[in-house]
């Protein structure tokens, strides 16, 4: 079960130097929705338009990453500096290869799928396709402290308002004016928070979250409990799935 009640989590990652393997275990708060929030705005800048003829696009993911795990790590465990604990000194954090620290903050970022079957296992129904019975279920494995926890989602079929919203948060680019003269930044609007919206108007059941030991659907606001990243990234697929099943009824597939 993933436990939606912890304050903390932790992720292991592993170093070998010669024959020796050392696991090494990063402690972290629980992001909250404000955390994930500004994680990705600062992923939204995607270059550089100067003048009429250059553009210049950057990768700021590496950056982000880093500054997800300054701001959430409490403490580190495994690591040593002179033969002492590695948190004994002021400078700790300073001292994390920052190789270890996105190994460890990728934890966070890399749920997936777990119930989509390959093209050759399907299996073509020659009933009729009843829309009364219409809705999306998906399961995801998630890790949790040093293991994979699986989830089932289950949502209600989107309006067609919904896909026109999901279109629009996800196809908007800006460019925004800077100090620098004839220079322009490219962005990409990256509020979480209407993802979060949409995660929580078409939601209908989950199953394999708890909280304090229980059921989170038995507890009061359930839907607040849940990761907002989670959130993301399912309604991420909600909508790349059923998108691309209605190119395939237009291409005879």
């Amino acid at each position: 079960m993933y436990d939606l009640s912890l304050e903390e989590c932790f992720f292991t990652i592993r170093e070998v130097r010669g024959d020796q393997k050392f696991l090494l275990k990063h402690v972290f708060r629980v992001p909250a929705l404000e955390d994930w929030v500004e994680y990705h705005k600062g992923t939204s800048q995607l270059g550089l338009s100067k003048g009429r003829d250059t553009i210049e696009m950057s990768n700021v993911r590496q950056e982000r990453d880093t500054w997800l795990w300054e701001e959430l790590i409490v403490k580190v465990e495994g690591y040593l500096w002179k033969g002492k604990s590695i948190t004994e000194s002021k400078d700790w954090k300073e001292k994390i290869p920052l190789a270890h620290k996105l190994e460890a903050v990728s934890g966070f970022l890399l749920s997936g799928r777990e119930d989509v079957p390959a093209e050759a296992e399907l299996i073509e129904v020659e009933e009729g396709f009843d829309l009364a019975e219409g809705g999306i279920e998906m399961r995801f494995a998630i890790f949790q402290n040093g293991k994979t926890e699986r989830v089932s989602l289950s949502f209600k079929s989107p309006e067609a308002s919904d896909y026109l919203r999901f279109s629009r948060l996800t196809s908007k680019m800006q460019l925004q004016r800077t100090k620098q003269r004839n220079v322009s930044a490219i962005r990409v609007p990256t509020d979480i928070r209407p993802f979060v919206e949409l995660f929580d108007k078409l939601i209908d059941k989950v199953v394999g979250y708890i909280f304090d030991g229980k059921d989170v659907m038995l507890v009061p606001n359930w839907k607040d409990k849940i990761d907002a990243l989670q959130k993301r990234m399912a309604v991420q697929e909600i909508f790349t799935v059923s998108l691309q099943e209605e190119e395939g009824k237009f291409s005879g597939d």
